[in-house]
């Protein structure tokens, strides 16, 4: 689990720990440069409305006066035209040669404002050489700024001179103030609106993004960034305060049975469910992170004695232990703990190391409990990582062998088949039982390729035995989850050329716990594959009757377990004949394991078993071995 925290690595930016003074982090940096950047877009924008509000109306005054006195100078240019052609004396006595000076001369206009109700304009007359001849002005001189406009004075296509038409923009320049005064307050309003919407926005989604990346979005909790972090600040501050922190590894026990029978809805609301337990036993100051699917981590600072970590330990453990309601069923789970207490000089990254390995020892010791790291355990972790690199090396390097234990009729005492066995030479170590190193396999996950491996070598065997023998392969639960094993299966059976009806596979109740669809499918396409099926280990683990009853099976396996107490146990005998007698109305087989003596075999054959295994007949034997008994059987024929 401490290679899962991240531990090697620096702390996960954007934690800031109260503990010390830690500088702005990138992404605050980031988030003020953005802050900026919106700013300064929305000030652009704002000031752009600002402005383009009273400019188009000016502009668009303007525009309107100067249509205006440029049709009114047309006008009055026509005007001129026509009494220099109707009084052509008057008109040259002011544009001949020795015309008559009226340079200056200005005249005043009645108002004409409220004359004609046109704004008050003034109208000027020049000759051709450009010098004034007539002003008509208003009362009041036309206040700033002004605008003109200019038409020349044609008579039979001569230019006499020029009439000029002029008017103020006061007027309009007041309202563009006016307007400009509204515009730039409205443009007020929408840089705050451009600016405080978006980096609200922004600022939540900036939250909720590091929101996510700290926490598990199913249960809330801190992830492994934040943990990281806190677990190093919370060694900072527990070397300088001279107390310890105490790091705990959590792991829900049954967790993926109750997964897999109830499906991951219902998982989902047990971690929720179990985070709300684990929260209401923990201090403000203590931190509860998820780590993994059903693994927690706990943080407890300020502790001065191993035991105090113990008693929390205890109390998280009760916690879990009280049933939990999910979609009307109780359901019941563990938790085991491994607690690793800091010295002055452990590294985070160790102190991990040491909690993990405390959880493993937990488990080891039957789970439902805490244990407390200790330095030996070290050794008990090196040895199983040892154990796993080493079956990990004979499978690559063909250091793994098949036993075969054949399995009898019953009445005639006639092999019938054989069940396949791996078997593990390890170098320096001699033989290594399968109940030590079958589980290392399946935790790891090695176990898919070994079962492979299995499957394909029992295949190609027994397709040199006599027909029909059969040969009989356990299949793990985890490699019976993984995807291809179908596959694995037909691929088997292709390249040995072995009849389907001759493979059997044993299904562990494990299997069945997943009793979901999926599940049901897959044992359907194996028996569409012709190969046949026996329920292993049948009443030692979650035994029901409901397995029978959802899928037919061929054969039903009696555990050793039952078998050995036959005729010393009535308790034995009877459960025996309720399998057995229960199989013959469903129509399947049963096979007893285990049988060691002829009291287990009379007791067998009365109650209706057919077939057996069990060192009484053989015990498992190497595939060179077992040609030499199917010679020797041979030959007795």
């Amino acid at each position: 689990m401490f290679a899962l925290l991240g531990l090697s690595s620096p702390a996960a930016d954007g934690f800031v720990s109260p503990a010390s003074a830690v500088p702005r982090s990138r992404k605050d940096r980031e988030s003020e440069r953005l802050a900026s950047a919106v700013t300064g877009l929305a000030a652009l924008a704002a000031l752009a409305i600002a402005l383009a509000i009273p400019a188009a109306y000016f502009l668009s005054a303007n525009n309107r006066i100067l249509g205006v006195i440029e049709v009114r100078a047309q006008i009055y240019g026509d005007q001129v035209t026509d009494i220099a052609s109707q009084n052509p004396e008057l008109w040259n006595a002011f544009f001949a040669d020795n015309k008559i000076d009226l340079t200056g001369l200005a005249i005043a206009a009645p108002d004409y404002e409220q004359v004609t109700g046109h704004a008050p304009e003034r109208r000027r007359v020049f000759a051709g050489d450009g010098h004034l001849l007539l002003d008509v002005a208003p009362a009041q001189p036309l206040a700033w700024p002004t605008v003109s406009w200019r038409t020349p004075v044609l008579q039979n296509g001569n230019r006499l001179g020029e009439v000029e038409i002029a008017r103020s923009l006061r007027p309009e320049l007041v309202n563009t103030l006016e307007i400009a005064i509204g515009s730039f307050t409205f443009g007020g309003l929408l840089l705050i609106v451009l600016r405080v919407i978006p980096l609200r926005l922004m600022r939540e989604a900036l939250d909720r993004v590091a929101y996510l990346s700290a926490h598990d979005q199913l249960t809330g909790l801190p992830n492994r960034a934040v943990l990281a972090d806190r677990l190093e600040m919370s060694l900072l501050a527990a070397r300088r305060s001279g107390v310890q922190i105490a790091m705990m590894c959590l792991d829900l026990d049954h967790f993926k049975d109750v997964n897999d029978t109830l499906g991951h809805a219902a998982g989902d609301a047990l971690l929720r469910t179990v985070t709300a337990r684990l929260r209401s036993c923990l201090r403000d100051s203590d931190t509860l992170a998820r780590v993994g699917g059903d693994e927690f981590v706990v943080i407890q600072p300020g502790v001065r004695l191993p035991q105090e970590a113990g008693a929390l330990a205890s109390r998280l453990i009760a916690a879990t232990r009280e049933p939990i309601l999910i979609e009307g069923q109780q359901v019941f789970v563990g938790l085991s703990i491994g607690i690793a207490v800091s010295a002055p000089d452990v590294s985070a990254a160790e102190l991990a190391k040491q909690a993990d390995v405390a959880l493993y020892g937990a488990k080891a010791d039957g789970r439902g409990q805490f244990c407390v790291f200790a330095p030996e355990m070290n050794v008990v972790l090196q040895n199983r990582r040892a154990m796993e690199n080493d079956l990990r090396a004979a499978l690559e390097s063909g250091g793994l062998a098949v036993h075969y234990q054949p399995q009898i009729n019953v009445a005639s005492g006639e092999i019938i088949g054989a069940e396949a066995l791996m078997r593990w030479t390890r170098p320096g170590h001699g033989a290594v039982s399968p109940t030590v190193f079958i589980p290392v396999a399946e935790e790891t996950g090695l176990i898919v390729a070994l079962g492979g491996w299995l499957l394909g070598e029992a295949c190609r065997e027994a397709s040199s035995w006599p027909f029909p023998w059969h040969v009989a392969v356990n299949v793990s639960p985890v490699q019976f989850r993984v995807e291809g094993f179908l596959d694995s299966v037909r691929a088997a059976l292709a390249q040995s050329g072995l009849d389907p009806r001759r493979l059997e596979l044993e299904i562990t109740e494990g299997i069945l716990l997943s009793d979901t669809e999926e599940t049901l499918t897959i044992l359907e396409q194996l028996r569409a594959l012709g190969v046949r099926l026996a329920l292993d280990d049948f009443g030692t683990g979650y035994a029901s009757l409901g397995y029978l009853q959802k899928f037919r099976f061929d054969k039903v396996k009696i555990d050793r377990s039952f078998v050995r107490n036959l005729g010393v146990d009535k308790n034995a005998a009877a459960i025996v004949r309720a399998v057995v007698g229960l199989c013959d109305a469903l129509g399947m087989s049963t096979i007893a394991e285990g049988v060691e003596n002829q009291d287990q075999v009379a007791t067998l054959r009365a109650q209706g078993c057919r077939e057996a295994q069990g060192f009484l007949y053989w015990s498992p034997m190497s595939a060179q071995a077992l040609h030499g008994v199917i010679k020797q059987q041979r030959e007795v024929a």
